[in-house]
């Protein structure tokens, strides 16, 4: 009889668990965001944020955009900071903006949109190999 190995066991289903999750709501926002309206906004600066670590100051940068929905302006700031700036002030950007709440927008790269899921997928991938080493170690 094979005795259950019960931290590989905890570590498949939590990864699994993530994973799929961050699947499934990887489809909903893909879903959620093809009813999106794509404008084009422009890049008129960046918040920075300093944070002191260790001795070690970091500067992040979040770009602010901004964009016009019926003749309406509206500003969004990126939830996703770079270390250095990666566009140039004035220069346009695709956004992609919910018709119903123009206020709620993103800027249509990948790591805005799905940050949060990759995230999950990764460590949830992390932890399923994590059980497939501890039930090669038994």
């Amino acid at each position: 009889m094979v005795v259950p190995n019960p931290p590989a066991l905890i570590f498949g289903l939590v990864g699994a668990l993530l994973c799929v999750g961050s699947l499934l709501s990887f489809v909903r926002k893909r879903a959620r965001l093809a009813t999106y309206l794509r404008v084009v906004g422009i890049v008129s600066g960046y918040r920075v944020r300093r944070t002191r670590r260790d001795g070690r100051t970091r500067t992040m940068h979040h770009p602010i955009v901004h964009y016009i929905v019926a003749a309406s302006p509206f500003t969004h700031e990126s939830p996703v900071s770079t270390g250095e700036p990666q566009r140039e002030v004035g220069s346009a950007v695709q956004m992609l903006v919910d018709p119903n709440a123009p206020d709620v927008a993103c800027i249509d790269e990948i790591a805005e949109k799905y940050f949060i899921q990759m995230l999950c997928g990764a460590i949830g991938a992390v932890f399923c190999a994590v059980a497939v080493w501890l039930v090669g170690r038994v």
